[in-house]
């Protein structure tokens, strides 16, 4: 299966209730499992898989994110579900989806255009219902998924013309946010992340966007956070609330090793894996 490296971040689960979302996987939308609050359970997060991108000497996109899917048939426990924060390559996405084991819930990433993001909405409606950014519930936790990544801007936009709709996603995030508190975790993903210190930096959220993020997590205390786009690891904590900054499962800078992060949910805490894939 590969190099597996730990980081354990505790947390208290609070009392709530909620309904089970709608996945798909296989290509098809199907019901998630059955919810329960605090319910223990694992979900993967795959980062920028870059599909239709094969460099030279190296195995294709589609190869490499193949050795993702078999990575993820041999965990055990099973994983209920897959997170794609962005960058996917929605023609060869499109050719795969049937081979991944498990629901996928992907956002789009700077290589997904308006046209990528249509085909992807097309693909997964019942995740998307008609949204670049959505939410989903399963076994009593929250799961929000956010769309903050312009096509071609490296530099991340929760609003932009690339998204449907082009505006609205920060009011709609707040609205998701006011909802919370029955929630024992909630888990937000999208492609484009702050910057620690939220500084400028061009790889990363816009410094305003980044700014309104923070003070929304300061305030919520979501129970983690996950992106891409960096092609590098990059941990942090924005006042204590983890955000995992992760490898691609196709290449990275520094010659880090491709993989993927297992995240295994409990009620006394949620420990996130990396499994290298190269």
């Amino acid at each position: 299966m590969g190099d597996i490296r730990m980081d354990r971040r505790g947390f208290v689960a609070l009392a709530g209730a909620a309904v089970a979302g709608i996945a798909a996987g296989g290509g098809k939308a199907r019901a998630a499992a059955p919810s329960g609050p605090g319910a223990s359970y694992t979900f993967v997060v795959a980062a920028d898989p870059h599909l239709a991108e094969n460099r030279d000497g190296e195995a294709t996109g589609a190869e490499k994110f193949r050795r993702v899917i078999a990575a993820v048939k041999r965990l055990d426990p099973a994983p209920d579900f897959m997170l794609i924060p962005g960058d996917l390559h929605v023609n060869v996405f499109d050719e795969l989806l049937a081979e991944i084991p498990v629901p996928v819930y992907p956002v789009a990433g700077n290589h997904e255009n308006a046209e990528s993001r249509e085909r992807l909405r097309a693909l997964l409606p019942d995740v998307f219902q008609g949204r670049d950014f959505y939410a989903f519930d399963h076994k009593g936790d929250r799961f929000i998924g956010m769309c903050n990544a312009a096509a071609i801007d490296h530099v991340g936009h929760f609003e932009t013309e690339s998204n449907t709709p082009n505006v609205g996603q920060v009011e709609w995030i707040e609205g998701e946010f006011a909802q919370l508190g029955g929630y024992p975790r909630t888990f937000l993903f999208g492609h484009v992340p702050p910057e620690p210190a939220g500084k400028p930096d061009p790889m990363c959220l816009a410094q305003n966007d980044a700014r309104w993020l923070r003070e929304q997590v300061v305030r919520v205390r979501p129970t983690a956070l996950f992106f891409g786009h960096l092609h590098q690891r990059r941990w942090f904590d924005l006042d204590g609330v983890p955000v995992y900054g992760l490898r691609s499962c196709n290449w990275n800078f520094r010659d880090e090793p491709t993989g993927f992060v297992r995240v295994t949910a409990t009620a006394e805490g949620c420990d996130v894996r990396e499994i290298d894939t190269a």
